[in-house]
């Protein structure tokens, strides 16, 4: 058996299962009543509650018995009486909770980075953050509270974040991500008395080369259209002809017949979009339509979710089935994914058909800007392939206009 922390007594009953109790003083006038404890000491729970006990205070009254819980720092916090039952489980919850409150009050004091953590989720800081960034948020967050959550602010240093920076650089983009929270964290705290500076911003930025997704090409739609399933197309229409990312446009709403627009809000900003109904894709929703609130649907008539399109959309690429192996495909369909693979077509780069096309018709990039829900900077990013041909086809057509004047030149006013 393994042994027991002091204190801590296991007894079995006539059936052989055993029962224990925290039982300090135990035989002598200063004992204590008999604190139960979980019955099993194989599970955390049961050592995390010894660990507890081992900071009980207990004290007699002249009507039975005063209980606190006394943290490290020397606070002491009231607690019911440990009695069976419902009364039992009352106790350990004010221990609990008493724990958590010391920490807290501790953070505070101490200025910890679990604090300023907790601090920072409740400021509008963070609260007007979209819901996927919070989320991108709260993993580095957690990261950053596993690293130094008990620590002071105060007390990291930019050797230390550097090298908490360094452990993530087998993903650099995430190592990137990570750099930023922490700073963004930093610059909260040094304004709010945490720290004095942030020191993340001397740490080395991590070089991280974003790979652009491609476009798709004529042949790519062809092979998609072709032989991928039928109920993967709708989105990859709406994808096109609305430029939105995944996550919007597989959980859009139907439109109402003789709506003029696509309304939605983007998940990742959270902003307004409003994309009016490009003709060919009105003709495409109606050719479509099903009296369903929802716009995309599965064979079977049920609505997408975005995480069941993921699934489905990576096996019909990879030809592979439900449990992973090979799927029974023909030939040329199996040419066609591979196409699709080989090319490196993702749904993502449905968003870069969209603003390819829209830049391409002469649209401002304010304007392709307001229709996909993306900043201006990002626009141009998107578009370095669309402004070198319209640069191009600017420069051939300048010289057209001035192609007499500059064959004289080249050539002389006498050539034919």
């Amino acid at each position: 058996m393994v042994d027991l922390p002091r204190h801590v007594r296991g007894r079995p009953n006539p059936s052989g299962r055993m029962y224990f109790s925290f039982e300090k003083f135990r035989g002598t006038e200063r004992a204590w009543p008999v604190v139960p404890l979980p019955e099993s000491s194989r599970g955390d729970e049961f050592w995390r509650r010894c660990r507890q006990c081992e900071a009980l205070a207990a004290e007699r009254t002249g009507d039975g018995w005063a209980w606190a819980w006394v943290s490290a720092s020397g606070r002491s916090y009231p607690l019911p009486p440990p009695r069976g039952g419902d009364g039992q489980a009352s106790f350990w919850a004010a221990v609990d909770a008493a724990e958590a409150r010391d920490k807290a009050d501790d953070g505070q004091a101490r200025k910890t980075f679990d604090a300023l953590i907790e601090f920072y989720k409740t400021q509008p800081a963070y609260e007007k953050l979209a819901p996927l960034t919070k989320r991108d948020y709260d993993r580095h967050l957690v990261k950053i509270g596993q690293a130094w959550g008990s620590a002071p602010v105060a007390s990291l240093t930019a050797v230390l974040a550097q090298e908490a920076i360094d452990l993530q650089s087998h993903t650099p983009a995430g190592a990137r991500y990570f750099r930023a929270v922490l700073s963004k964290l930093l610059s909260f705290g040094a304004a709010r008395g945490y720290c004095t500076s942030n020191v993340a911003r001397i740490t080395e930025k991590v070089e991280h080369e974003v790979e652009p997704h491609k476009p798709w090409s004529d042949k790519a739609f062809e092979a998609f259209f072709e032989h991928a399933r039928p109920g993967l197309h709708l989105p990859v229409y709406s994808a096109l002809y609305t430029g939105q990312r995944s996550v919007d446009v597989v959980t859009m709403a139907r439109p109402a017949p003789g709506a003029n627009a696509i309304e939605l809000i983007a998940r990742k900003t959270g902003a307004e979009v409003f994309v009016p109904i490009h003709s060919e894709y009105r003709e495409i929703l109606t050719r479509t339509h099903i009296d369903h609130p929802a716009l995309h649907l599965r064979e079977d008539g049920a609505a997408w979710t975005l995480a069941a399109y993921r699934t489905a959309w990576q096996r019909e690429i990879t030809s592979k089935t439900s449990k992973g192996g090979p799927a029974q495909v023909s030939a040329a369909k199996a040419t066609a994914m591979k196409t699709l693979r080989d090319g490196a077509f993702v749904f993502h780069g449905l968003r870069k058909n969209a603003v390819n096309m829209l830049l391409e018709a002469g649209n401002t990039e304010a304007e392709v800007s307001a229709i996909v829900e993306m900043s201006e900077q990002m626009v141009r990013h998107y578009s370095r392939d669309v402004n070198k041909r319209r640069l191009a086809i600017n420069g051939m057509r300048k010289l057209e206009e001035c192609w007499k004047e500059t064959r004289a030149n080249l050539f002389g006013p006498g050539a034919a």
